[in-house]
């Protein structure tokens, strides 16, 4: 899933299923987006990665993404929160 604000593009959700990865797809879609936001004259595309994610860091600087100096801020609302969950134990992996 990919968009575009009008001042930046990002990637929000990518997956392959493990049994279909090491095939071109992961590859395929995100040029693919790629495409699609630069018809949209989209400057530049953001995405995030949980940075412990090392195998997924790697496959986008295989495709010419740079890890940048910044802070990623989050807040979960109350009303959307079980208690006793982390905070990212909803969200899918990146």
């Amino acid at each position: 899933m990919a968009g575009y604000d009008g001042h930046r593009g990002w990637i929000y959700s990518l997956a392959v299923t493990p049994t279909q990865q090491r095939r071109g797809i992961g590859s395929t879609l995100i040029r693919h987006a790629e495409q699609a936001l630069s018809n949209l004259d989209c400057p530049k595309i953001n995405l995030q990665v949980r940075s412990q994610n090392d195998e997924v860091v790697a496959f986008y600087g295989s495709l010419g993404y740079d890890t940048e100096q910044r802070i990623s801020m989050g807040k979960r609302l109350a009303s959307h929160a079980k208690i006793g969950e982390p905070d990212d134990a909803r969200e899918p992996p990146s």
